[in-house]
């Protein structure tokens, strides 16, 4: 009796496998032939663009595991671009620490040009701007007195 269960049973199983791999390629079929050729392009499309991120987020990933590993830091403990560039920063600085007078005053001679580089960068980007209000003023016919500081 049992013999003849298993074998209704074992029955069932291939029949529904069989019935299965027929039911398959008709539903694939009607899919295909529902989408225009303008929706298949557009999938494409938006395939292609995922397929890019993904990947432009795998090398990322691996950039951040690069320079995790030449930190000597896991990769799970670095969590952004940012925390790895301070923790060059910070590991950088540490290599660097000015041993004499003339290390100190080259150190602070660095960074007041960095700072004087930005300030002059901001100096010019604020000029830009201004000049640029300016002109849509000027496009408008607007006469706008600049403010004072």
């Amino acid at each position: 009796m049992k013999k003849f269960l298993k074998a209704i049973l074992f029955l069932c199983a291939l029949s529904s496998l069989a019935y299965a791999d027929e039911a398959t390629p008709v539903v694939a079929g009607g899919t295909a032939s529902t989408m225009s050729a303008e929706d298949q392009k557009d999938a494409m499309d938006i395939l292609e663009r995922m397929r890019a991120k993904i990947e432009k987020e795998e090398e990322e990933k691996a950039k951040l595991a690069a320079e995790a590993r030449e930190l000597g830091v896991s990769p799970s403990e670095v969590a952004s671009m940012d925390n790895v560039e301070e923790l060059l920063e910070a590991k950088r600085a540490e290599e660097a620490k000015p041993k004499t007078e003339a290390e100190k005053l080259e150190l602070t001679r660095k960074k007041a040009l960095n700072k004087l580089d930005f300030y002059e960068r901001v100096v010019r980007s604020v000029a830009r701007e201004e000049a640029e209000v300016a002109g849509y003023y000027e496009i408008m016919g607007e006469e706008k007195a600049r403010p004072s500081i």
